[in-house]
Protein backbone atom coordinates (compact mmCIF):
# COMPACT_ATOMS: atom_id res chain seq x y z
CA UNK A 1 0.00 0.00 0.00
CA UNK A 2 1.48 3.13 -0.89
CA UNK A 3 2.09 6.19 1.84
CA UNK A 4 -0.27 8.36 -0.23
CA UNK A 5 -3.09 5.97 0.20
CA UNK A 6 -2.47 5.06 4.36
CA UNK A 7 -2.36 8.78 5.20
CA UNK A 8 -5.13 10.75 4.04
CA UNK A 9 -4.21 14.27 3.80
CA UNK A 10 -1.50 17.14 4.66
CA UNK A 11 -2.65 18.91 7.86
CA UNK A 12 -1.21 22.11 8.95
CA UNK A 13 -1.49 26.28 8.88
CA UNK A 14 -1.84 28.37 5.83
CA UNK A 15 -1.31 31.82 5.25
CA UNK A 16 -4.18 33.82 4.58
CA UNK A 17 -5.41 34.13 0.94
CA UNK A 18 -3.86 38.44 0.90
CA UNK A 19 -1.08 36.80 2.06
CA UNK A 20 -0.50 33.97 -0.45
CA UNK A 21 0.90 36.26 -2.97
CA UNK A 22 3.93 36.70 -4.56
CA UNK A 23 5.51 40.39 -4.98
CA UNK A 24 7.30 40.85 -8.43
CA UNK A 25 8.80 43.94 -8.98
CA UNK A 26 12.35 45.42 -10.70
CA UNK A 27 14.33 48.06 -9.35
CA UNK A 28 15.88 48.18 -5.87
CA UNK A 29 15.48 45.74 -3.22
CA UNK A 30 12.37 46.82 -1.13
CA UNK A 31 13.95 45.32 2.25
CA UNK A 32 10.22 46.06 3.50
CA UNK A 33 8.81 43.82 0.98
CA UNK A 34 11.65 41.02 1.88
CA UNK A 35 10.31 42.00 6.02
CA UNK A 36 6.96 41.04 4.72
CA UNK A 37 8.54 37.35 3.86
CA UNK A 38 10.40 37.22 7.05
CA UNK A 39 7.13 37.76 8.74
CA UNK A 40 5.19 35.78 7.43
CA UNK A 41 3.03 38.24 6.06
CA UNK A 42 3.89 36.85 2.71
CA UNK A 43 4.39 34.04 0.65
CA UNK A 44 7.59 35.28 -2.40
CA UNK A 45 9.06 38.22 -3.10
CA UNK A 46 10.25 37.90 -6.56
CA UNK A 47 12.89 40.66 -7.94
CA UNK A 48 13.85 40.84 -11.74
CA UNK A 49 17.25 41.86 -12.75
CA UNK A 50 18.93 41.72 -8.98
CA UNK A 51 21.81 40.30 -10.52
CA UNK A 52 24.05 41.74 -13.66
CA UNK A 53 24.19 39.40 -16.81
CA UNK A 54 28.18 39.64 -16.62
CA UNK A 55 28.23 38.52 -12.76
CA UNK A 56 25.99 36.14 -13.64
CA UNK A 57 28.40 35.06 -16.45
CA UNK A 58 31.55 35.00 -14.79
CA UNK A 59 29.50 32.70 -11.60
CA UNK A 60 28.53 30.03 -13.95
CA UNK A 61 31.82 29.94 -15.55
CA UNK A 62 34.00 29.81 -12.15
CA UNK A 63 30.95 27.18 -11.15
CA UNK A 64 31.74 24.83 -14.02
CA UNK A 65 35.75 25.55 -13.76
CA UNK A 66 36.18 24.78 -10.24
CA UNK A 67 37.85 21.44 -9.23
CA UNK A 68 36.41 20.99 -5.74
CA UNK A 69 32.67 21.42 -7.26
CA UNK A 70 30.97 18.04 -6.04
CA UNK A 71 28.19 15.81 -6.86
CA UNK A 72 25.43 14.80 -4.68
CA UNK A 73 24.69 11.05 -5.61
CA UNK A 74 21.07 9.98 -6.41
CA UNK A 75 17.62 10.06 -8.10
CA UNK A 76 19.28 12.18 -11.54
CA UNK A 77 21.13 12.06 -14.89
CA UNK A 78 24.20 9.42 -14.30
CA UNK A 79 23.41 8.65 -10.97
CA UNK A 80 23.95 12.30 -9.94
CA UNK A 81 21.08 14.44 -8.19
CA UNK A 82 22.89 17.74 -8.09
CA UNK A 83 26.35 19.04 -8.20
CA UNK A 84 27.54 21.76 -5.28
CA UNK A 85 29.52 24.45 -4.19
CA UNK A 86 28.95 24.74 -0.30
CA UNK A 87 28.46 22.87 2.96
CA UNK A 88 25.07 21.48 3.20
CA UNK A 89 23.28 21.15 6.72
CA UNK A 90 21.15 18.73 6.66
CA UNK A 91 21.06 16.03 8.30
CA UNK A 92 24.33 16.39 9.82
CA UNK A 93 26.25 17.30 13.38
CA UNK A 94 26.22 20.44 14.16
CA UNK A 95 30.34 20.51 14.05
CA UNK A 96 30.57 18.18 11.47
CA UNK A 97 28.57 20.55 9.22
CA UNK A 98 30.33 23.65 10.68
CA UNK A 99 33.60 22.23 9.59
CA UNK A 100 32.93 21.42 6.38
CA UNK A 101 31.46 24.87 5.76
CA UNK A 102 35.10 26.16 6.82
CA UNK A 103 36.47 23.66 4.39
CA UNK A 104 34.32 25.03 1.47
CA UNK A 105 35.55 28.76 1.84
CA UNK A 106 38.26 28.73 0.08
CA UNK A 107 36.00 27.27 -2.80
CA UNK A 108 33.28 29.73 -2.56
CA UNK A 109 35.51 32.51 -2.75
CA UNK A 110 36.76 31.30 -6.20
CA UNK A 111 32.83 30.61 -6.93
CA UNK A 112 32.67 35.26 -6.75
CA UNK A 113 36.08 35.71 -7.80
CA UNK A 114 36.39 38.57 -10.73
CA UNK A 115 32.70 39.53 -9.57
CA UNK A 116 30.36 39.93 -6.11
CA UNK A 117 29.04 37.66 -4.19
CA UNK A 118 25.47 38.97 -4.89
CA UNK A 119 23.82 36.76 -1.22
CA UNK A 120 26.19 38.57 0.41
CA UNK A 121 25.27 41.93 -1.38
CA UNK A 122 21.81 40.62 -0.49
CA UNK A 123 22.37 40.02 3.33
CA UNK A 124 24.63 43.63 3.49
CA UNK A 125 21.40 45.38 2.16
CA UNK A 126 19.31 43.92 4.47
CA UNK A 127 21.70 45.28 7.54
CA UNK A 128 22.24 48.38 6.10
CA UNK A 129 18.95 49.60 5.39
CA UNK A 130 16.61 47.49 7.76
CA UNK A 131 18.10 48.50 11.12
CA UNK A 132 19.00 44.91 12.16
CA UNK A 133 21.77 42.79 12.98
CA UNK A 134 22.13 40.02 10.36
CA UNK A 135 25.20 37.22 10.63
CA UNK A 136 26.18 34.48 9.96
CA UNK A 137 24.49 31.03 12.74
CA UNK A 138 27.43 30.01 14.71
CA UNK A 139 28.32 27.57 17.48
CA UNK A 140 31.62 26.83 19.33
CA UNK A 141 33.86 29.70 17.43
CA UNK A 142 32.62 28.02 14.25
CA UNK A 143 30.57 29.48 11.34
CA UNK A 144 27.81 28.84 8.97
CA UNK A 145 28.98 28.79 5.20
CA UNK A 146 28.22 32.26 3.52
CA UNK A 147 26.31 30.55 0.45
CA UNK A 148 25.95 27.42 -1.70
CA UNK A 149 26.01 26.91 -5.56
CA UNK A 150 23.40 24.41 -6.82
CA UNK A 151 23.27 22.95 -10.22
CA UNK A 152 20.09 20.36 -9.94
CA UNK A 153 20.14 17.32 -12.39
CA UNK A 154 16.85 15.76 -11.71
CA UNK A 155 15.64 13.32 -14.69
CA UNK A 156 11.54 13.41 -13.02
CA UNK A 157 8.75 16.18 -13.22
CA UNK A 158 10.80 17.81 -10.34
CA UNK A 159 14.23 18.96 -10.05
CA UNK A 160 13.51 19.17 -6.45
CA UNK A 161 11.39 17.40 -4.75
CA UNK A 162 7.97 19.09 -2.55
CA UNK A 163 9.11 20.28 0.79
CA UNK A 164 9.62 22.64 3.13
CA UNK A 165 12.73 24.12 5.07
CA UNK A 166 11.40 24.56 8.68
CA UNK A 167 11.38 20.63 9.78
CA UNK A 168 15.37 20.46 8.95
CA UNK A 169 16.19 23.01 11.29
CA UNK A 170 14.74 21.15 14.39
CA UNK A 171 16.71 17.99 13.75
CA UNK A 172 17.95 16.23 17.08
CA UNK A 173 21.31 16.12 15.82
CA UNK A 174 21.30 20.02 15.98
CA UNK A 175 19.97 20.49 18.83
CA UNK A 176 23.06 22.69 20.08
CA UNK A 177 22.97 24.83 17.19
CA UNK A 178 21.07 28.09 17.03
CA UNK A 179 18.92 27.66 13.63
CA UNK A 180 16.72 26.01 16.03
CA UNK A 181 15.41 28.99 17.53
CA UNK A 182 14.05 30.04 14.07
CA UNK A 183 10.44 29.80 13.55
CA UNK A 184 10.09 30.79 10.20
CA UNK A 185 12.57 29.97 7.12
CA UNK A 186 13.38 32.64 4.49
CA UNK A 187 15.16 30.92 1.82
CA UNK A 188 16.84 33.26 -0.15
CA UNK A 189 17.11 32.23 -3.80
CA UNK A 190 19.24 33.60 -6.68
CA UNK A 191 19.45 32.48 -10.03
CA UNK A 192 22.46 32.66 -11.82
CA UNK A 193 21.33 31.10 -14.72
CA UNK A 194 17.96 29.72 -15.45
CA UNK A 195 16.74 28.49 -19.00
CA UNK A 196 13.66 29.99 -19.85
CA UNK A 197 10.59 27.83 -19.18
CA UNK A 198 12.79 25.80 -16.35
CA UNK A 199 13.83 25.98 -13.00
CA UNK A 200 9.85 27.31 -11.89
CA UNK A 201 9.37 27.28 -8.71
CA UNK A 202 6.04 26.11 -7.18
CA UNK A 203 4.66 26.94 -3.66
CA UNK A 204 1.48 25.04 -1.76
CA UNK A 205 0.05 27.14 0.87
CA UNK A 206 0.08 25.10 3.51
CA UNK A 207 3.10 25.32 6.62
CA UNK A 208 2.85 21.16 7.57
CA UNK A 209 2.13 20.72 10.58
CA UNK A 210 4.34 18.15 13.05
CA UNK A 211 1.66 15.52 13.44
CA UNK A 212 1.73 15.47 9.84
CA UNK A 213 5.72 15.22 9.50
CA UNK A 214 5.46 11.85 12.09
CA UNK A 215 2.83 10.58 9.45
CA UNK A 216 4.70 10.78 6.91
CA UNK A 217 7.95 9.42 8.44
CA UNK A 218 9.62 13.08 7.68
CA UNK A 219 10.09 15.06 11.10
CA UNK A 220 13.51 16.42 11.40
CA UNK A 221 13.39 16.59 7.20
CA UNK A 222 10.49 18.19 5.65
CA UNK A 223 11.35 15.80 1.95
CA UNK A 224 9.76 14.63 0.18
CA UNK A 225 5.90 15.23 -0.10
CA UNK A 226 3.84 13.20 -2.03
CA UNK A 227 2.22 15.81 -4.67
CA UNK A 228 -0.24 14.14 -4.74
CA UNK A 229 -1.39 14.91 -1.07
CA UNK A 230 -0.87 19.02 -1.90
CA UNK A 231 -3.72 19.07 -4.58
CA UNK A 232 -6.27 20.31 -2.13
CA UNK A 233 -4.22 23.93 -1.40
CA UNK A 234 -3.95 26.15 -3.70
CA UNK A 235 -0.66 26.62 -5.61
CA UNK A 236 1.07 29.45 -7.50
CA UNK A 237 4.04 28.92 -9.97
CA UNK A 238 7.02 31.85 -10.47
CA UNK A 239 8.83 32.09 -13.39
CA UNK A 240 12.07 33.12 -12.43
CA UNK A 241 15.01 34.39 -15.03
CA UNK A 242 18.69 34.47 -15.32
CA UNK A 243 19.63 37.92 -12.44
CA UNK A 244 16.51 37.13 -10.39
CA UNK A 245 16.15 36.70 -6.74
CA UNK A 246 13.40 35.38 -5.03
CA UNK A 247 13.32 35.06 -1.23
CA UNK A 248 9.97 32.94 -0.29
CA UNK A 249 8.50 31.90 3.32
CA UNK A 250 10.27 28.18 3.93
CA UNK A 251 8.05 26.92 6.13
CA UNK A 252 5.69 26.62 3.30
CA UNK A 253 6.09 23.31 0.82
CA UNK A 254 7.85 25.01 -2.31
CA UNK A 255 9.40 22.44 -5.05
CA UNK A 256 11.27 23.37 -8.19
CA UNK A 257 9.74 22.13 -11.51
CA UNK A 258 12.12 20.56 -14.20
CA UNK A 259 10.41 22.79 -16.71
CA UNK A 260 12.03 22.76 -19.99
CA UNK A 261 15.43 20.89 -20.23
CA UNK A 262 16.65 22.16 -23.63
CA UNK A 263 20.00 23.34 -22.68
CA UNK A 264 21.97 21.21 -20.10
CA UNK A 265 24.35 23.30 -17.46
CA UNK A 266 22.17 26.05 -17.56
CA UNK A 267 20.76 26.64 -14.69
CA UNK A 268 22.39 27.27 -11.59
CA UNK A 269 20.84 28.56 -8.20
CA UNK A 270 22.76 30.78 -5.25
CA UNK A 271 21.39 30.27 -1.80
CA UNK A 272 21.62 30.16 2.01
CA UNK A 273 18.57 30.03 4.68
CA UNK A 274 17.75 32.57 6.84
CA UNK A 275 15.38 33.36 10.12
CA UNK A 276 15.16 35.31 13.12
CA UNK A 277 16.86 34.03 16.23
CA UNK A 278 15.51 34.63 20.25
CA UNK A 279 17.80 38.06 19.63
CA UNK A 280 16.06 39.17 16.77
CA UNK A 281 19.03 38.85 14.85
CA UNK A 282 18.47 37.39 11.18
CA UNK A 283 21.00 34.64 11.14
CA UNK A 284 22.10 32.50 7.94
CA UNK A 285 23.16 28.94 7.43
CA UNK A 286 23.11 26.83 4.34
Amino acid sequence: MSMSTTFRRITGASLPKTAFRVHESSGPLEVSIVFDVLSGNLAAYHLHDFVAPDACERIVENFWASPERVPRFGVGEDGVEAYLIGASHYGKPTTTYLQEANSCAGALESLYAGTINPVAVFRETIAREGGISVRAAAFDGLAAGDSKAIYWNNTGTFLLEPHEDLAQVKDPIQADFEIQQVNRVMAVNIYAAVVEGSGLLQLWNVEPDEETRAELGLSGVGFPYPAELLDEYPSMVIAVRTGDLCVINGNLVHAVVRGNNSSPRSRLLLTCFTGLNFNNELIWWT
